[in-house]
């Protein structure tokens, strides 16, 4: 628990610092001004749910081909965290997108819409797991569907390539691509400690709930 503790104040320590270098460090861009600045805030976030998500899919598949619970709970772990992340990114995004565009949501960017129903489709993942009270059969249905809503990330990822888009490209110099990639990297580092934390929690949860089964009965 110290060195998680150790790990997540480092994480916050370093992407502040980063944050705040992106903000007062590096020069406006051409097209967006000092505006494109928020892609150090609102691009890390959802890159670090699709490791998340990716995550799910690799643990959920290693559940049901091992039967072994502690991957469910890694598996569930990461989705509520890349839940958590894909909702700050879409809310910095519809903020962008209201200084940009003057509205805070266009259906018919691409970006926009894709991420949404990512995000709306790791919820089902949440809300169709609490609802299951079995908990072999909630394991099951949530590996399974974990496999299948993972569909959702490349989508969301490539949208904005494949269909015509409002999303901005800005034309970012080698030293505004390198401080986007330090501030996914600090990011990672903050939430890494996070993602450990919360399935200690999860498993001490299914330790007690077993208990008050075996007891229980």
């Amino acid at each position: 628990m110290r060195r998680e503790s150790m790990l997540l104040v480092a994480g916050i320590a370093s992407t502040a610092l980063a944050n705040l270098y992106a903000l007062f460090g590096l020069p406006p861009e051409r097209s967006l001004g000092h505006l494109y600045k928020i892609l150090y805030v609102h691009v890390p976030p959802i890159w670090v749910a699709y490791v998340m998500f990716a995550a799910s899919l690799v643990y959920s598949i290693l559940y049901v081909a091992r039967r072994d619970h502690r991957y469910d709970l890694v598996a569930y772990s990461t989705v509520m965290l890349g839940v958590s992340l894909s909702a700050v990114s879409i809310l910095l995004g519809s903020i962008f997108s209201n200084k940009a565009w003057g509205t805070y949501w266009e259906w018919s960017e691409p970006r926009m819409t894709s991420t949404l129903i990512l995000f709306l489709t790791y919820v089902g993942y949440l809300v169709l797991r609490s609802s299951i009270g079995d908990l072999g059969k909630r394991r099951e249905v949530s590996a399974v569907y974990a496999i299948m809503a993972f569909v959702t990330v490349p989508m969301s990822y490539v949208s904005v390539k494949m269909f015509r888009s409002l999303h901005p490209l800005p034309e970012l110099s080698p030293e505004m691509k390198y401080m986007l990639l330090v501030s996914f990297l600090t990011n990672l580092l903050l939430f890494l400690p996070m993602l450990k934390l919360l399935y200690g929690k999860n498993l001490y949860r299914e330790k007690l709930l077993l208990e008050g089964d075996m007891y229980g009965s």
